[in-house]
């Protein structure tokens, strides 16, 4: 009988790319804490422009490769190989560059609960791209398809109620799918109560109770 290893090594090219991101977190089966890497787009975008506030996750950049440059608050910083950034939550930031960027975080004083795509990558793909446009029909429609697949999967029980919510489907499904969500990934009943995309269920009561 085979012992199974405590421990696991990885190259970054061993490791599947999803668009410019590498689930090295995925792919290594890590439970304690955030961590992938990210390489450019098109644009030279290697971290979108964003804050932690809402989370409260402190984040610790590494430039692997090549060269990055990061901009916090309005700040540029020049960020060649080896260099690290550490960002606290309120903070906003992004780099360009041309290289590969690791990103590791977790939110002080919490147990981390991370979330494994998989299979599902591709429909939640394709959901956060029409999020980004601000086409939330056809973000909710990508996770509907999801769903046929994988009902039991926290991230698209959670992005179907915050998609629904934005494209002014607030019927009984919508708090369902919230409260599936939360019984499955019990992180998303604080993530829900900080998350902007429930602005307009807020005080409808069964939002709350779709989070007890």
């Amino acid at each position: 009988m085979t012992e199974k290893r405590n421990w696991q090594v990885a190259q970054l090219d061993d490791i599947e790319r999803r668009g410019r991101d590498i689930p090295v977190r995925e792919h290594l089966g890590i439970q304690a804490f955030g961590v992938n890497a990210f390489t450019p787009g098109e644009d030279g975008t290697l971290i979108s422009e964003h804050d932690e506030a809402a989370d409260r996750q402190e984040e610790l950049y590494l430039v692997l490769d090549g060269h990055a440059t990061f901009e916090i608050d309005g700040e540029a910083i020049d960020a060649p190989r080896g260099t690290f950034v550490f960002v606290r939550p309120e903070s906003r930031r992004k780099a360009t560059g041309d290289g590969t960027v690791l990103a590791v975080g977790g939110t002080p004083g919490e147990a981390y609960q991370g979330i494994d795509w998989g299979e599902a990558w591709p429909f939640h793909s394709e959901s956060m791209k029409a999020y980004g446009e601000q086409r939330y029909a056809d973000a909710l429609g990508a996770v509907r398809n999801a769903l046929e697949r994988m009902p039991d999967h926290a991230g698209l029980n959670y992005n179907y109620a915050c998609f629904a919510t934005l494209a002014g489907e607030t019927g009984d499904e919508t708090f369902t799918h919230l409260q599936r969500a939360v019984e499955l990934l019990p992180r998303f009943r604080e993530d829900a109560r900080r998350d902007d995309d429930f602005a307009a269920v807020r005080e409808d009561p069964r939002f709350e109770q779709a989070l007890r």
